[in-house]
């Protein structure tokens, strides 16, 4: 029994180290030199965050520049200015299906958004900044067996209790490996190279848009609770959506500005 346990939690190491190294590595050679270009804000917002920091992003961008505004029961809704040049493709899905208030979750899970930042995420994916979709899968399906390494260990109970531990640490280091966002090794290095130089953004007010926007993109929760309170709070973006959809519009915000913000 001994054998077979030490066997398996051999096996679960090898399996997590195979899923580290496919999750992790940059990948070969970036097609694009991610240190050769700026990033943009909302490309900013899906490194840190994803699919859904890249439309908190967008989001915030339409509404710096007065084209959205908080609606009713944690909604947003379209604002009186037009959607200003400039602005991303991410910005620019969401500004054409809002038609109506909805909340922030379900406005991203719109088609035509979901296709504009699978755009985003292509980029980031040739810079080798994040790991593609299908790595992505491949990675959890590495994973799956080593989460019954732990079982397998306190199935064999008295002297295999080394094995349970053991077990567990693998099983720890899956679950982080599991929930660990979609940045490659480079990614991480960059996004953190990102906070360092511009870390004065964080105390961006309403006066300084651009930088309110990059410090949206770079901190995400942080910078929307200390920086935009009142929108964050009254549009859900933050937020689950509520189990009915609200039906009604309402009023919103004063913290609209007149720029799109770059």
């Amino acid at each position: 029994m001994l054998v077979i346990d030490a066997v398996s939690a051999g096996t679960a190491w090898l399996l997590l180290l195979l899923a580290a190294v496919l999750r992790l590595r940059p990948g070969r050679r970036p097609r694009r030199d991610p240190q050769g270009r700026r990033l943009s804000p909302v490309e900013t917002g899906l490194l840190r965050g994803g699919a859904r920091g890249a439309a908190q992003t967008a989001l915030v961008e339409l509404y710096l520049g007065g084209s959205v505004r908080a609606g009713w029961r944690q909604t947003v809704r379209p604002g009186e200015a037009r959607l200003p040049r400039g602005c991303s493709e991410v910005a620019r899905a969401q500004y054409h299906v809002l038609f109506k208030p909805l909340h922030p979750r379900r406005l991203a899970d719109i088609e035509r958004v979901r296709h504009a930042v699978r755009g985003v995420s292509a980029e980031l994916e040739r810079a080798r900044l994040v790991v593609s979709r299908r790595r992505a899968w491949v990675v959890r399906g590495l994973l799956l067996p080593v989460f019954a390494a732990a079982p397998v260990g306190a199935a064999a109970g008295g002297q295999a209790a080394v094995w349970l531990v053991i077990g567990l640490l693998a099983d720890a280091g899956a679950v982080a490996l599991w929930l660990w966002p979609r940045r490659t090794l480079r990614g991480a290095a960059l996004l953190t190279r990102l906070r360092r130089d511009h870390a004065e953004v964080r105390r961006a007010t309403e006066d300084r848009p651009e930088s309110l926007l990059l410090s949206v993109a770079l901190f995400g929760a942080p910078a929307l609770r200390e920086r935009l309170p009142r929108f964050t709070e009254e549009s859900g973006l933050l937020t689950r959506p509520p189990k009915e959809p609200p039906n009604r519009g309402g009023g919103g915000s004063g913290e609209a500005f007149a720029s799109c913000g770059g």
